[in-house]
């Protein structure tokens, strides 16, 4: 699964503009020179994540990864961190970039940011929408793929009224859930697939 996921990433980044502001872009990702506006392209580079990784950021929150999220994040280092949806209309997807420098450190001050949603049964781990609240794997939802959940997003004009104690009760957020994907898999070929 990995190779494929490598394969549809490169793809995608064949198509898409992989520019960022140089000081975000570590060196060895850098393909070129600064430009006069502070930017530089930027490359995939293989991904320094490991299996012992991911199960340290499984074991620090309670929760286990879908397949496809783990070969996504052990296939390359890069920073797509905007992305569309084609299953919604083009929609805006914040994702966290992840740089050479510090693959999971994105990843891991998203959690951190929402985490009293962790405790309701909710993993975040992009963002829906320009900033509009997160987008999480539903860890108690049945998905149609195995070791896989549904994705929702929350908006964050919704929770943050309810206060942090609130926030860690499904039951008092559950009705704010808004479907997004019926797994992290399809997610993942809706908006880096051709063809999806």
């Amino acid at each position: 699964m990995i190779e494929e996921i490598k394969k549809i990433l490169a793809d995608f980044t064949e198509e898409h503009y992989c520019m960022d502001v140089a000081e975000g872009v570590p060196i060895d990702m850098r393909n070129g020179d600064v430009n006069e506006e502070g930017w530089v392209e930027w490359k995939l580079v293989p991904s320094t994540v490991i299996e012992s990784d991911l199960m340290e950021l499984e074991t620090r929150y309670s929760f286990r990864m879908p397949p496809t999220l783990k070969c996504y994040l052990m296939s390359y280092c890069h920073l797509l961190d905007q992305v569309h949806s084609n299953k919604h209309d083009g929609q805006l997807i914040f994702m966290c970039a992840c740089p050479s420098s510090n693959p999971l450190k994105e990843l891991t001050e998203l959690i951190d940011a929402w985490y009293p949603i962790t405790k309701a049964g909710y993993m975040p781990f992009a963002q829906w929408g320009d900033g509009w609240g997160p987008m999480c794997l539903d860890l108690q939802s049945k998905s149609s793929e195995p070791r896989d959940y549904n994705i929702v997003w929350f908006d964050h004009e919704e929770l943050i009224p309810l206060g942090q104690e609130t926030c860690t009760s499904r039951q008092s957020i559950v009705s704010l859930a808004k479907p997004l994907y019926q797994s992290f898999s399809e997610f993942f070929y809706d908006v880096y697939a051709k063809n999806a």
